[in-house]
């Protein structure tokens, strides 16, 4: 099974301006990185950019990088105006893009501002994900669905991968019935390996339930990261950087955290769950993130894909 690595944390680099931004993409791609994940918020009060912007930029930035989103709320965005906006990408990118979609976050707000009735987010989502693959398929769509109706519709250029793989996230039961019955593949956020396997099982039999197969290099996982050459994490600098979602689990237990040796042996616990696919989001602050970009590709990136000539 084939292991790839790929990075988050864009935003933070984004924020910083273009030129940061900009060394960031480049030091991704010289440094052996797979792929750089943009996450997606609507109407939320943080500095967010839009993933469908910020993968623009990155394809015209660099050559050979995956980009993906981990996720757009495809409860809320136009299946339509969002399809044609990433099969231009993807065209322009030689087929490069990684399409993430997921329900979004609990904020009423966002759905409010919307115009979407939030008790109607899944239903949205799987329709969501019907359209984006009929357009990205078919000269001309006729789709008559609950929320969307589609005569003669066509979006040109298609994208270079036909359809773009669509990957689902989320752990919830909705989820992964999802992502067995619709998805090309699956990436939740912080779990722990004994949970991946479980989920994994149960994605495969709602993919079995649907007549469906989902290729085993296509289980992914989002985790914090910061790797150290020798010594103890320093958790009290840290411990702000990353995800606080959960209660019920250590932070080691969900995070890759420690030296190349201890992260590698940790990674080996998800990979053998079923896990091949592993989102690294740098847990310091953007003055950091490209010392550890290097220290990580150096020290674990390369151990499962050399830096391509």
């Amino acid at each position: 099974m084939k292991v790839r690595i790929g990075l988050g944390g864009a935003s933070a680099m984004a924020r910083e301006g273009r030129d940061t931004f900009f060394e960031y993409l480049d030091a991704a791609e010289n440094n052996g990185w797979d792929s750089v994940w943009f996450s997606d918020r609507i109407a939320e009060p943080a500095w967010v950019i839009d993933p469908i912007v910020g993968m623009a930029m990155g394809v015209a930035r660099t050559k050979r990088l995956q980009f993906g989103t981990s996720v757009l709320i495809m409860s809320m965005r136009s299946p339509v105006t969002t399809a044609r906006a990433l099969a231009a990408i993807d065209a322009m990118a030689g087929g490069r893009l990684v399409a993430g979609v997921g329900v979004g976050r609990e904020s009423d707000m966002e759905y409010e501002a919307m115009g979407v009735q939030k008790a109607d987010r899944g239903r949205r989502l799987n329709e969501a994900i019907r359209v984006m693959r009929l357009l990205w398929t078919q000269d001309t769509v006729d789709y008559d669905g609950q929320f969307l109706k589609l005569k003669g519709a066509s979006i040109m250029p298609k994208p270079v991968r036909n359809p773009m793989p669509i990957w689902i996230g989320g752990r919830s039961e909705a989820a992964l019935r999802r992502t067995g019955h619709l998805g090309d593949g699956w990436l939740p956020v912080q779990l722990t390996p004994e949970e991946a396997a479980k989920d994994i099982a149960r994605i495969k039999e709602y993919a079995a339930e649907a007549g469906r197969t989902i290729d085993d290099d296509h289980f992914g996982v989002q985790l914090g990261s910061y790797v150290v050459e020798h010594g103890p994490v320093d958790m009290d600098k840290i411990g702000q950087r990353l995800l606080r979602r959960r209660q019920d689990v250590s932070f080691e237990q969900i995070n890759l955290l420690g030296t190349a040796d201890q992260v590698l042996a940790r990674m080996r616990e998800y990979i053998d769950a079923g896990i091949s696919k592993f989102v690294f989001n740098p847990a310091c602050g953007p003055e950091e993130v490209l010392a550890q970009m290097e220290i990580q590709a150096e020290l674990v990136v390369k151990a499962h894909h050399p830096v391509r000539a």
